[in-house]
């Protein structure tokens, strides 16, 4: 058995609040659905983008405990990928 101490901390709420809303352009799946060919190749990142924010989401608030600038970068990760996701089914 370890004696070291737990380093694990709390998720903060403004990290849970923080986590959920980087989560929120999900619920606009149905908008870029409805934009996009139903051939394009575009198609398939669309069938795959629901489950990488779901698991993105995940990591992030997981990995807070131990190793927060983790949690960082898997949200700027996050909305990076949002604002890609519009911009392929919508190109300026």
């Amino acid at each position: 058995m370890s004696t070291l101490p737990d380093p694990r901390r709390p998720l903060p709420w403004w990290m849970k609040a923080l986590i959920i809303a980087a989560m929120l352009p999900l619920v606009l799946l149905p908008q870029l659905i409805a934009a996009c060919p139903p051939s394009a190749p575009e198609m398939t990142f669309l069938r795959f983008y629901p489950v990488y924010v779901l698991a993105a989401g995940i990591c992030a608030w997981l990995s807070y405990g131990r190793r927060p600038e983790v949690t960082w970068i898997i949200l700027v990760l996050l909305i990076l990928t949002h604002a890609a996701m519009w911009l392929l089914v919508n190109p300026l």
